[in-house]
C-alpha cells in the first residue's frame, strides 16, 4: 500500500514538473519577436552569425548562439562569450540560452540547431523553440547513422524543424519537393533563396549570404541596411578562409567534412589556384568510422594531387587507398613539414591536430604582417 502511495506521488510530482516546464517554455517564448532556427548540413554556424549581425544593424536586440567549432554567445551588447559546458552537449542548453536571452530582453533569438536526430530536431523546434522562421542551409551526406544513407533521408530529417503555420527558408531548391510536401501540412509558407548578386563576398560564399538576406526578406527589413550590418559579422572560428603566409597558402576547410561540400569547395578553388600547386591535408578523427569510409573515397577522387593525412586512422586511410595511391600519400611527422607546400586545401576536421595546424598558419600569418 505504502509502496503504491509512493509510486503515485512520483507519478503526480513528474506530471506536473513537465506542465511547469511547458508553462515556463511558452513564457520565454512570448518574450520574442522572432526566433530564428538554423539547421542544415553545412554553414550553419556562419549563417547564424550572418543573421545575427544583419538583424542587430536593423534595430532590433539581438541574442544569438551558434554551436560551431566552439560554442558560442553574442549577446545584446554583441559580445561574444564562450558557452562552457560541464559534460556533454544537451538539447535543454537550447532551454538555458532562452532564459538567458530573455534576461537580456532581447527581442530576437537567432539560434543555431544543435540537434542531430530526427526525433531531437522535432523536439527542439515544436516543443523548445517554437522558431517562426526555420532555415535550413543545404542537405548534404553527413551523420548517416542518426539521419539516414540518403540525401533525401537526411532531408526528411532536417524537415523536423519546420515550423507550423510560419516561415521556412532554404538554402536551395534542390529537395523542395520533401519539405514542401512538409510544410504544406503545417500551412507554412517556403522562401527559396534567390541570388541577390552581391559584389562583396563578406569573406564567406555567396550561398550564405543569399540565405541571410532572404531570412531578412521574410522579416520585411531593409536589406541594404541588413547588408552592411553583415559587414561586420563574427566569422565562425572554424570557417573557411585562405591564410597567405611566406611560400604557403593555407585554405582552411577543415570544418567542411562532408564530401559533397569538400568538393563543391575544392572546385571553386580550382579557379584560382593551379591543380599542380594543390596539395590536400586530411585530418581524420576517430569516433565517426563512416566519415572515415566517405573520406577514402573522396581522395581517390582528389588523387591527381598530393595527399597528406594527419590525425587518427592514418595508417588505415593509407593501406584503404591501396597500392595506386601509395605514391601519393604522405602521413604528417610534424607541422613544421607544411611549409614546404606550396597551397594546401585543409579537410576533415578542425579537432584535435587540426586545430594546431590552423594557428600554426595564423601566426605564420601574424609575424608577415
Amino acid at each position: 500500500m505504502v509502496s503504491k502511495i509512493i509510486v503515485g506521488a512520483l507519478i503526480v510530482g513528474y506530471l506536473g514538473y513537465i506542465v511547469f516546464e511547458r508553462f515556463y517554455q511558452k513564457s520565454l517564448r512570448k518574450s520574442f519577436t522572432h526566433v530564428i532556427h538554423v539547421n542544415g548540413t553545412r554553414g550553419k554556424s556562419t549563417i547564424t552569425r550572418l543573421i545575427d549581425a544583419g538583424v542587430r544593424n536593423c534595430g532590433f536586440r539581438v541574442f544569438s548562439k551558434t554551436t560551431g567549432t566552439i560554442p558560442t554567445i553574442i549577446n545584446t551588447a554583441n559580445e561574444q562569450v564562450v558557452i562552457k559546458r560541464l559534460g556533454l552537449a544537451n538539447i535543454r542548453e537550447q532551454l538555458k540560452m532562452m532564459r538567458l536571452a530573455q534576461k537580456e530582453k532581447a527581442e530576437v533569438l537567432v539560434i543555431e540547431c544543435m540537434a542531430v536526430s530526427p526525433e531531437l530536431q522535432y523536439i527542439s523546434q515544436d516543443k523548445m523553440l517554437e522558431a517562426d522562421i526555420a532555415v535550413i542551409t543545404n542537405v548534404r551526406l553527413d551523420h548517416l547513422q542518426e539521419m539516414g544513407s540518403s540525401l533525401p533521408e537526411i532531408a526528411s530529417s532536417l524537415a523536423n524543424v519546420i515550423p507550423k503555420a510560419k516561415h521556412l527558408v532554404l538554402g536551395d531548391a534542390q529537395f523542395l519537393n520533401i519539405f514542401q510536401e512538409k510544410a504544406k501540412k503545417y500551412h507554412t509558407e517556403v522562401h527559396v533563396a534567390e541570388d541577390f548578386q552581391k559584389e562583396d563576398s563578406l569573406n564567406t560564399f555567396f550561398e550564405n549570404i543569399n540565405i541571410a538576406l532572404e531570412v531578412a526578406k521574410v522579416l520585411g527589413l531593409d536589406l541594404d541596411k541588413f547588408y552592411e550590418g553583415m559587414k561586420n559579422y563574427y566569422p565562425d572560428p572554424g570557417a573557411f578562409e585562405i591564410i597567405e603566409t611566406p611560400g604557403t597558402v593555407f585554405l582552411n576547410g577543415l570544418s567542411i567534412n562532408d564530401p559533397d561540400s569538400i568538393m563543391l569547395v575544392y572546385h571553386q578553388l580550382l579557379q584560382k589556384y593551379p591543380k599542380e600547386d594543390m596539395t590536400i591535408l586530411l585530418n581524420s578523427r576517430n569516433d565517426r568510422p563512416s566519415r572515415v569510409l566517405q573520406h577514402i573515397e573522396l581522395l581517390k577522387k582528389l588523387s591527381d594531387h598530393k595527399i597528406i593525412l594527419t590525425g587518427t586512422n592514418t595508417h588505415f586511410i593509407k593501406r584503404k587507398l591501396g597500392k595506386d595511391y601509395v605514391a601519393r600519400v604522405e602521413i604528417l611527422r610534424s607541422v613544421e613539414d607544411l611549409k614546404k607546400e606550396k597551397v594546401i586545401f585543409a579537410i576533415g576536421n578542425i579537432a584535435s591536430q587540426g586545430m594546431e595546424i590552423l594557428q600554426f598558419f595564423k601566426d605564420a600569418q601574424e609575424v608577415q604582417s
